[in-house]
């Protein structure tokens, strides 16, 4: 077990400082206004139409700041914080040289906890709407997207039931699947 310890304590470091940068110049800088990181990711990635910043960032981040204004004060204050902190969890794939698949596994796992510690539970019914309008069938049913949302859900079924969300569509979901309702 020390072995194991002194090995990660020496070995990590050195794996996780090796940066070969993009040969593209710049700097991809995170924006709670803009959604022109995902351009700056493209530009340095070249991972294309199907990649994870033109093939499904970019769209949604620019169809939910289209709708933005019909949020709620919440809403808004979710998504701003929300679209920052995707963005900054991808901000060492922007800089470094990284694969296409790891910018797109990368990305989706910084979707959970962007969404919760943003405070995706505490949503009103409209912002939901308006969400799952933009995100659409499309964005719930392939097999990311449903493990995404799967444990978005479960991740606001565990802070309802820890006390720290109360109400709302939480309370209504909870209350539903434990057949209170």
């Amino acid at each position: 077990m020390l072995f194991l310890q002194v090995l990660i304590t020496f070995i990590v470091p050195l794996v996780s400082a090796q940066c070969v940068p993009w040969s593209t110049p710049g700097t991809c800088t995170p924006s709670s206004s803009s959604c022109t990181f995902y351009n700056c990711l493209e530009n340095k990635s070249n991972c294309g139409p199907t990649g994870y910043a033109l093939g499904f960032a970019l769209p949604f981040c620019d169809a939910i700041t289209t709708a933005s204004t019909s949020l709620s004060t919440n809403g808004q204050a979710w998504y701003s914080a929300t679209k920052y902190c995707l963005q900054n969890a991808l901000t060492t794939e922007a800089s470094c040289q990284t694969s296409c698949q790891d910018i797109y596994t990368n990305a989706f796992a910084s979707h959970i906890p962007c969404y919760i510690d943003s405070g995706f539970c505490t949503l009103n019914g409209h912002d939901l709407k308006i969400f799952f309008q933009i995100v659409g069938v499309n964005g719930t049913v392939s097999n990311d997207g449903l493990a995404l949302f799967g444990a978005v859900l479960q991740q606001c079924m565990a802070l309802y039931q820890n006390g720290d969300v109360s109400g709302g569509w939480v309370e209504w979901l909870y209350k539903t699947l434990n057949g209170d309702i």
